[in-house]
């Protein structure tokens, strides 16, 4: 019997590494995006700042029961909404020439990391809880577990939109698709969506959120270019 146990605990660690591996990679490219701009110092400032706020965000969800709060009729379709926007808004960020304030935008990108972390932290804490079956020690490995996961992920995305630009529009499209999912798997939507609806607008999401920020981004450079006398 103890084996079985000890087994049945191994399977939950492992499901629990394995959902915080894939569950956290949305959060580190919203870190890597929000930070990626800063210099180094403050960069590894504002990931350990959103990377702590982030798990405290988590700790209270499962403190509160985040499954009551899933089944808040609209609660997803606003959060989907706000993601989709928040992917908009590092899109823009990040594709701008303008100087960076380093303190300035290390608390606006602290700001955005815990928005979007709040928005996206109810699915993790459900899976993560489901996977421990009711084991608080488990539980707490999960969760502490996604920390240096998120650090670690989005250092790395940070680095690597740094030196590759194009990316950028890539983990803007990610984010979007997100937020477009999770507008339809509210709680009001999932029954009357078919699943080929969820996809098509995750993709509408995504092609919004890039033509919109085409569209701003040549306004932006119409607005600053010498106008001829």
């Amino acid at each position: 019997m103890g084996s079985g146990y000890e087994l049945a605990f191994a399977l939950s660690a492992l499901q629990i590494v394995l959902i915080d591996l894939v569950l956290s990679g949305d959060n580190a490219i919203i870190i890597g995006m929000a930070t990626r701009r800063l210099d180094l110092k403050s960069r590894k400032k504002a990931v350990v700042a959103g990377a702590l706020g982030a798990i405290l965000l988590r700790i209270t969800f499962t403190g509160i029961a985040a499954i009551s709060l899933l089944k808040i009729p609209m609660l997803q379709f606003a959060g989907g909404l706000a993601l989709i926007w928040i992917a908009l808004r590092l899109l823009l960020e990040n594709s701008s020439d303008r100087p960076v304030e380093p303190q300035k935008s290390m608390y606006s990108a602290v700001k955005t990391i815990i928005l979007a972390d709040l928005i996206m932290s109810m699915d993790n804490v459900l899976a993560v809880g489901g996977a421990s079956r009711g084991n608080l020690a488990l539980l707490v490995f999960g969760l502490l577990l996604s920390m240096p996961l998120l650090i670690a992920g989005s250092q790395l995305v940070a680095s690597v939109i740094s030196r590759f630009n194009w990316l950028t529009y890539a983990g803007a499209g990610i984010i979007a698709w997100v937020g477009g999912r999770m507008v339809c798997e509210d709680k009001l939507l999932k029954e009357i969506i078919p699943q080929f609806v969820t996809l098509i607008f995750s993709m509408l999401a995504v092609l919004f959120v890039l033509t919109a920020a085409k569209i701003i981004q040549h306004r932006q450079a119409e607005d600053t270019r010498p106008r001829k006398i």
